[in-house]
């Protein structure tokens, strides 16, 4: 309304008990960078990278910070001195690189310097609802740039005249001065912890592909073929966090905090161990421990997860392990030295992840397969993956399909889902409550995608003026595998932990679009 007022929240608007707010950020980002590269004789190549780059999100003192990076190969089979028949090894290389990057996604916008928050009040004074300036949030000691710096060693090698070559690359990857939460505050600090560079992590990995491409004569006319598999793997490593404690996941709320803690495994998934379901009340009244009853004041053998309105375990309820013999399943002092009676029970992080490209060529006509996949990951849905959970996880929700005739009953004792109850707990609390029971793997193999085509011979397309023409039939995501499907095919493996950004959301870890299949038919023609 007026150019003397830079922001609407300082306003009052046209009545006093109208709202009238507004926003707005800036930042800037910078860079410059520098490639060198230099290669003798067609043996030694050097390359030299460095970056200069500078973030207004940074305080003055740190706003700039330089990143180099060098990688060198050496071709063995160049080399003056190298005489091995083509035939055994066509091709020798060695790599090895090292370079820094920096990060500062970690952080928003003026988080190194007092802001003011402008709020209005709910109180009415004078009939107007006055605006007030909180109080700003304590600053970090000090920021700067979050640096992944990465170390490779690789070798390309042909063997075969080239009909058969390998790639691959080790490396390892530390990252340092990561932003993350601050140190845990007492509640009587009256703020939160700021962000600071308080961790570091190591990531391990490696890149491995092979290839044979061939031909021989197939009814006097050649026939290609070529066959390419690729894996990898990789894993991470808590190095430091401000978790002197080695504090789990919090029981009571499922909070992130202080959910990581030097040595971590990224991924790692702490929970019980069950051994089955109870099938009838004698077995339940004999595991009860009336002498830890008496010192612990617990009523049941499992007075952790509520499987009833009472707690009272009733037949067809999960069976969970007492591990730390106490009587009792309990959380401990939810630490990693005191976890109570859980332990690590699988990895959510996803391993070994490989493809298949698998390509044919004869008289025209040719033949292309990808296949696609993780070797192994674990997931215990989310207390939010109704997909999965059904009317475990609330009792107003779907029943899905894969459950119907396979939860516990007294005529269908060997069922792998305990008695059919809403709210319950190991389920509706989702990994809070994880167990390996209901651990699922969801690796899986795809068949992304299938062609087959033919393309006239050219004697036929050159009478009518054309230098190409072929006809083709596509297909994508014709086929998945997986364990899970065992149970149920309503969840998209390849999109499980929330890994779809446009789906991340609290519906839960199995809210994700189906993986869809479609046909292509086309033509490609060429004048």
């Amino acid at each position: 309304l007026t150019p003397d007022i830079e922001n609407l929240n300082l306003t009052f608007g046209s009545e006093g008990t109208q709202s009238t707010t507004s926003s707005w950020s800036a930042y800037q980002f910078a860079g410059l960078f520098f490639r060198l590269n230099y290669v003798f004789d067609e043996r030694y190549l050097l390359e030299i990278n460095g970056r200069y780059d500078g973030s207004s999100r940074f305080p003055a003192n740190h706003r700039w910070a330089f990143f180099p990076s060098a990688s060198a190969g050496w071709r063995i089979s160049q080399e003056h001195w190298w005489h091995v028949n083509p035939a055994a090894i066509s091709n020798l290389k060695l790599r090895a690189s090292v370079g820094a990057l920096g990060n500062a996604n970690g952080l928003g916008n003026y988080q190194y310097m007092q802001t003011l928050g402008v709020s209005t009040s709910s109180f009415l004074i004078n009939g107007v609802k006055p605006r007030y300036v909180s109080c700003p949030a304590p600053l970090p000691e000090d920021l700067t740039w979050e640096t992944a710096t990465t170390y490779d060693l690789g070798l390309d090698a042909g063997f075969l005249n080239g009909r058969l070559s390998l790639n691959g690359d080790i490396y390892l990857r530390k990252t340092t001065n990561m932003i993350v939460a601050g140190p845990t505050v007492p509640a009587v600090f009256g703020a939160e912890s700021p962000k600071g560079n308080y961790a570091d992590m190591s990531t391990r990995g490696f890149e491995v592909s092979l290839a044979w491409n061939d031909s021989f004569n197939l009814g006097s006319k050649p026939f290609r073929y070529s066959v390419k598999a690729s894996l990898a793997d990789y894993y991470s490593i808590i190095d430091k966090y401000n978790n002197t404690n080695k504090q789990l996941v919090d029981a009571a709320n499922q909070s992130l905090a202080g959910n990581y803690y030097e040595g971590m495994r990224i991924g790692e998934l702490w929970g019980f161990t069950s051994n089955g379901l109870w099938q009838n009340q004698e077995e339940i009244d004999a595991a009860w421990n009336e002498e830890m009853q008496k010192k612990t004041g617990q009523k049941y053998y499992n007075p952790l997860m509520q499987t009833s309105k009472s707690y009272k375990l009733y037949p067809g309820d999960i069976k969970f392990e007492d591990l730390n013999g106490n009587g009792y399943i309990d959380r401990g002092k939810n630490t990693v030295d005191d976890p109570g009676d859980r332990k690590i029970i699988g990895n959510e992080d996803p391993r070994f992840l490989y493809s298949f490209n698998l390509s044919f060529e004869w008289n025209n006509i040719w033949i292309s397969a990808f296949f696609q996949g993780v070797g192994k990951q674990d997931w215990y849905p989310s207390n939010e993956a109704s997909l999965f959970w059904g009317q475990y996880n609330r009792p107003y929700n779907m029943v899905p399909k894969w459950q119907l005739g396979n939860y516990w009953t007294e005529d269908n004792p060997n069922a792998y889902l305990p008695r059919y109850a809403g709210y319950y707990a190991p389920f509706y609390k989702g990994t809070n409550n994880a167990n390996n029971r209901y651990l699922m793997n969801v690796a899986y193999c795809r068949l992304k995608n299938l062609q087959i085509g033919y393309s006239l011979p050219k004697s036929v397309i050159s009478k009518i003026g054309l230098q190409g023409l072929s006809f083709y039939l596509s297909g994508e995501n014709l086929f998945t595998w997986s364990p899970l499907y065992k149970y149920t095919k309503d969840i998209n493996v390849s999109n499980i932990g929330m890994s779809d950004t446009d789906l991340s959301n609290s519906r839960g870890d199995a809210y994700n679009y189906p993986m869809m299949t479609s046909y292509t038919l086309g033509i490609n023609i060429t004048f």
